[in-house]
């Protein structure tokens, strides 16, 4: 517990201390591998705030799911910067296959991760952690399935 208020508030303090640095790009797309695979698409519609949104799709699972992210730069390491954020999905989940037992989804996302952008190619790679809670049931997987990585193609 004393960790995590030392993570926290070490993450507060990057972002009131760090200054607001212009994103690299306006809007990217790409694929994310990893817990909610599927494709991604990345804009930004303020320096430091970014929209993105995750269609994950598998033969028993179907998922949207939009984030709000606020991204600033790591200090000392060029190109990279570090992003929290929060946001909600909608789906659905198919269970067993011969019984027909099916759900809906409805939850939260919360969503943290770094991310280089690739300063001679117009490619970006992100690593992220993003656990998400179920509403509408009790499926919920969040604590140790929810890393991805995710390449982009960015648009300027």
């Amino acid at each position: 517990m004393k960790l995590r208020k030392i993570f926290f508030t070490g993450l507060l303090l990057a972002a009131f201390t760090t200054a607001i640095n212009a994103q690299q790009y306006n809007t990217a797309f790409g694929v994310r591998l990893g817990y909610d695979s599927g494709l991604t698409l990345k804009h930004f519609f303020a320096p430091a705030s970014a929209g993105e949104f995750i269609l994950s799709a598998s033969p028993r699972y179907f998922q949207l799911t939009g984030l709000y992210e606020y991204q600033q730069p790591v200090p000392g390491a060029p190109n990279l910067d570090w992003y929290v954020g929060l946001g909600a999905h909608i789906g659905g989940i198919h269970y067993h296959k011969d019984y027909y037992d099916s759900a809906f989804l409805l939850g939260a996302d919360l969503i943290g991760g770094l991310e280089y952008v690739f300063p001679r190619a117009p490619f970006n790679i992100s690593l992220d952690w993003k656990p998400s809670f179920n509403f509408t049931n009790d499926y919920n997987d969040y604590w140790y399935s929810g890393f991805a990585l995710s390449l982009r193609y960015t648009f300027h």
